[in-house]
């Protein structure tokens, strides 16, 4: 199950292959995600989980999330 700060890679559309962290739950399909690729509402079928978190708040913004999936990637 996704939450807020779980480090997931996009595997589809533009962003495929980016790595993000989700920053809000729409619900229980879609996610908001930023990071690497970019902010967008995002069908949860269309990421891939990397088993890591980073501690952030709801709708962080990139300047936040940038340098802590640096040290993650």
């Amino acid at each position: 199950m996704l939450e807020i700060g779980s480090v997931v890679a996009k595997n589809a559309g533009r962003d495929a292959g980016k790595v993000g962290a989700v920053i809000k739950i729409v619900n229980e399909k879609f996610v908001m995600v930023d990071g690497f690729c970019r902010r967008k509402k995002v069908n949860i079928r269309h990421l891939i989980p990397l088993n890591r978190k980073i501690n952030i708040k709801e709708n962080a913004k990139r300047e936040e999330i940038i340098p802590l999936l640096d040290r993650m990637v």
